[in-house]
């Protein structure tokens, strides 16, 4: 008897030690989120004060950039663990050059409330007069350079397409006259378009084939996937309860407060990006996704099926209510 007792209290006092030595300690994951404020890309913001991550033993680390590339390849280089929201069409690039980089989800299908605009006292009158105009989009690989080049093809129009960055500082290159159209996504820059000081010349779905495209994709480092399946599986999990949270009525009233954003802005978000375009799965449109690139010279020619199947490792699928 005295023997299992002190078994026993042993047992707790080694659970104790471990415990304290960090042997339980939550999962840190390196995320890199793009163009902090934007909509689609805030939500572990607010799962995170929601404690949907906490719950999932996860600790997050996030850094912010400005989309594209640059994401990719904090990702690709090991730097980071998980993107968010990052375009597709780079991720296919990239793995097709050997980077070690997979997607463990659709992250927006459809153009997410981008649109394209031009100052109030701009000749340009809508997007047909837009052939030989410089055009803004963020950088190279992103789901604006994938969608900004579905426009001009639909269109019929060769605008100068160049990198411009985020939103706010695409909008100080159009209001300086450095470049014509710029960019912008739900909810950057719809005041300014309800003041009349900015005008709508476009939106990403006025292309119809990107309205069943998966635009943009959740990524990770290959070999972190390899190790820490179960943590990304974990984080998609709280991501998911953090996207549901977000369209809510309470999760909106937090979005805006954090972000100083009225509410009758906010409230008309989901009109240009819908909760159901950004489930993790199915990923659509990846051969017209392809057969862009191969046009763009992004890829060499269409990845093989299984290609596409060692690539894409969705980890979890959520049901929508």
């Amino acid at each position: 008897m005295k023997t299992c007792k002190a078994l026993c209290l042993g047992a707790a006092a080694a659970m104790v030690a471990l415990s304290a030595s960090g042997a339980f300690a939550e999962d840190l994951v390196r995320l890199i989120s793009n163009h902090k404020g934007d909509w689609s890309t805030v939500m572990p913001l607010l799962g995170e004060q929601q404690g949907y991550f906490k719950a999932e033993n996860i600790k997050l680390d996030i850094t912010w950039s400005a989309g594209g590339s640059d994401a990719q390849q904090a990702i690709i280089t090991g730097a980071g663990d998980i993107v968010i929201q990052t375009g597709t069409l780079g991720v296919l690039s990239a793995y097709e050059k050997g980077a070690p980089i997979r997607i463990i989800g659709a992250a927006m299908t459809g153009s997410g409330g981008l649109f394209w605009y031009v100052p109030k006292d701009s000749p340009i009158k809508s997007f047909k007069e837009a052939d030989g105009k410089t055009m803004g989009f963020s950088r190279p690989g992103s789901s604006t350079d994938l969608v900004s080049s579905a426009l001009a093809k639909h269109f019929g129009v060769n605008p100068k397409r160049l990198p411009t960055g985020t939103p706010t500082a695409t909008l100080t290159q159009v209001m300086s006259g450095q470049i014509d159209i710029g960019w912008s996504s739900a909810p950057v820059l719809l005041d300014k378009i309800s003041s009349g000081e900015i005008r709508v010349i476009v939106q990403g779905d006025d292309a119809p084939d990107v309205r069943e495209q998966t635009i943009r994709v959740d990524a990770v480092n290959a070999n972190w996937l390899k190790a820490h399946r179960d943590v990304a599986t974990r984080f998609m999990r709280a991501m998911w309860k953090s996207y549901e949270y977000t369209y809510s009525e309470q999760g909106m009233k937090d979005y805006s407060k954090m972000f100083d954003i009225k509410m009758d802005v906010v409230k008309a978000i989901p009109k240009y990006a819908t909760l159901e375009a950004q489930a993790f799965w199915p990923i659509k449109g990846l051969d017209q996704t392809m057969k862009e690139a191969v046009q763009t010279k992004r890829l060499k020619k269409p990845l093989t099926q299984k290609q596409l199947d060692d690539l894409i490792q969705v980890v979890y699928k959520p049901k929508l209510k």
